[in-house]
């Protein structure tokens, strides 16, 4: 999501753009990724 590749057409660089704003603008999405790169809280 954060790293750019060479060989990526237009259509997967705006993909790519999408996934992250959608992470950094949903609170849900972004709390999800964050228990799933550091495993999940038990509550």
């Amino acid at each position: 999501m954060l790293h750019k590749l060479d060989d990526t057409s237009p259509f997967e660089q705006r993909l790519q753009v999408a996934e992250l704003e959608h992470v950094t603008t949903a609170l849900a999405t972004a709390t999800a990724l964050a228990e799933n790169y550091v495993g999940s809280v038990a509550v």
